[in-house]
């Protein structure tokens, strides 16, 4: 089996002729081609489907018309499901945020060492890094505004966070 990663949820059907509009939930999600192949969760297993059309429809969403789903009734089958793409389709995979990152090293560009990740909180936007750091957690988004490089080799993670971000949680 491929090596899958989960895109996102679909939320619901689009127009008349079978599209679905997804909820992206991953980071690094590509803009699907045509006749790409993507997975649906259905009774515990991805089955798989190929694109048609896939256009981007804001931000963290996607609307995907499948082969052989032609109805709005077809569509609303798959609401809640989850679809899945190989995980090499995504941009830069190895900055994805997954609990490989528990213990590597936060540094911010302005503040200097942040503390060590103590877990990933996943959420329906975008994946949060818990930090630990003098007995406090520090909770900063997955975003590419604020995640700048993942050092793998050294366990670092550079960030750039917002003003107040940090102090937010150190000082209360």
């Amino acid at each position: 089996m491929n090596d899958l990663k989960v895109l996102g949820t679909i939320s619901r059907s689009h127009g008349l002729h079978g599209s679905v509009r997804v909820n992206v939930h991953a980071s690094g999600a590509p803009e699907l081609e045509k006749d790409e192949p993507v997975f649906i969760l259905l009774q515990g297993g991805p089955v798989p489907f190929f694109v048609e059309e896939c256009s981007i429809s804001g931000l963290n969403r996607m609307v995907l018309k499948l082969e052989s789903v032609d109805s709005v009734e077809q569509a609303d089958k798959f609401v809640d499901c989850e679809i899945l793409l190989e995980r090499s389709k995504f941009e830069a995979p190895v900055n994805d945020a997954t609990n490989n990152l528990i213990g590597f090293s936060v540094t911010d560009a302005i503040f200097g060492d942040v503390g060590a990740v103590s877990g990933i909180m996943e959420t329906a936007q975008h994946p949060i890094l818990e930090v630990e750091r003098e007995g406090k957690t520090i909770l900063i988004p997955w975003v590419e505004e604020i995640i700048k490089e993942v050092d793998i080799e050294s366990e670092q993670i550079h960030i750039e966070a917002p003003d107040g971000l940090i102090d937010l949680y150190i000082n209360g």
